[in-house]
């Protein structure tokens, strides 16, 4: 068996060497000295897909375990928790495809995938528990995770709070059929001007549709996230993102795979319910030493009591993600180790990439259990 030695590369190159060992896998060694300040990031939905914890439940089954017992646990009394139980853990042909992308599944689905496979990283990686400050932080859905994963709200908890975080959002746009088309979504695009005065060319556009009367007064058009400097997300009517981008020449942007619009004013009216939910729950700042810092991603403040994680929780529905200003803060804070954690933490990782200062050397390292060619291979060659 093998132990596995992450190695110091120069900003954007970055690699796993492997070396020999008599005993068991048991942890992950990082080059860097054990003061390293470490960033771990979490994904957000669209990033879900039938049976993620699957290759986890094969090769780590008490872990796995353990989070399947924080679901049925967190929603006993949910009609849904059979289905939710089976796109987690079986890839089965009879079940509908488009059933999983529906935000009330997908979001704890992609929330306990993500803390298994953080828990099975940090239960094996030494260096994680000892080492120097540690900031936690994700996209989107991620934040809550990363609340999780630190230790500020517990699983169970976390799970109910995303049950009831994607209920909410499907009831506030009528939206749980998935054989339905849905009205709504985002539409990613890629940039080459700077943020600013692309948002300032959307704003003049969409003003200029609505003076023609080509958009209705109430089709909403919101920018929603700021993924790196060469990318951004707009959220709202499926209609109106089209016309916009019809006017706006924008032919190499895609539609998401996603039914809500998320970051975008239209969900403000989950606020009632969520926020119930985030209430019920035990929220606290983990102890220190090492330090655990948290941030919003909404703006990049630091979160720095238990009252700002549910704050940031209620408000992360509708506030737009700006990920370039929280990866250049984070960076800020000294950190130059970077470890993207579960399903869709790959293209998290990218993002991370494309957004940090490039002077800077950084050691980055995505950990998806459902994509070939990450780090996550090396650790099942090493069982």
């Amino acid at each position: 068996m093998r132990n596995i030695r992450l190695s110091s590369r120069p900003h954007h190159c970055h690699r796993l060497r492997l070396c020999d060992r008599q005993h068991a896998f048991k942890t992950i060694v990082p080059v860097r000295h054990a003061s390293t300040a470490t960033a771990v990031f979490f994904p957000g939905q669209a990033t879900e897909s039938q049976g993620m914890l699957a290759p986890l439940l094969r090769h780590f089954p008490l872990i796995t375990r353990e989070g399947l017992d924080a679901v049925s646990e967190a929603l006993h009394d949910d009609p849904e928790l059979p289905t939710i139980i089976r796109l987690l853990t079986i890839n089965d042909d009879n079940d509908d495809k488009r059933l999983v992308h529906r935000t009330a599944i997908a979001q704890p689905c992609i929330l306990l995938s993500s803390i298994v496979t953080w828990r099975i990283l940090r239960d094996r990686c030494a260096d994680l528990s000892s080492s120097g400050d540690t900031v936690y932080f994700g996209h989107s859905l991620g934040q809550i995770t990363a609340f999780a994963a630190a230790g500020a709200i517990s699983l169970v908890d976390a799970l109910k709070i995303v049950r009831q975080r994607g209920l909410a959002m499907e009831q506030v746009i009528s939206d749980n059929d998935v054989s339905a088309p849905s009205k709504y979504g985002m539409l990613a695009v890629p940039i080459k001007q700077p943020i600013p005065e692309f948002a300032a060319r959307v704003r003049d556009c969409e003003q200029r549709l609505r003076s023609n009367g080509t958009l209705a007064p109430d089709q909403i058009i919101d920018l929603a996230n700021l993924n790196s400097p060469g990318q951004v997300v707009l959220s709202g009517h499926i209609a109106a993102l089209d016309k916009l981008g019809a006017e706006m020449g924008l032919r190499r942007s895609r539609n998401l795979p996603v039914r809500i619009p998320f970051h975008s004013r239209l969900l403000r009216g989950v606020e009632s319910r969520l926020r119930e939910a985030v209430n019920a729950a035990a929220v606290k700042m983990p102890p220190a030493p090492p330090a655990t810092r948290f941030l919003r991603n909404s703006d990049a403040h630091e979160i720095a009591t238990a009252d700002d994680i549910r704050e940031s929780i209620v408000s992360g529905c509708w506030d737009s993600v700006d990920w370039v200003r929280s990866v250049r803060r984070v960076e800020d804070w000294g950190v130059t180790r970077w470890i993207g954690v579960g399903p869709g933490s790959a293209v998290a990782t990218t993002l991370v990439e494309r957004s940090l200062i490039a002077s800077r050397r950084h050691e980055i390292v995505a950990y998806d259990p459902m994509k070939i060619g990450t780090a996550w291979d090396t650790i099942v060659a090493a069982l």
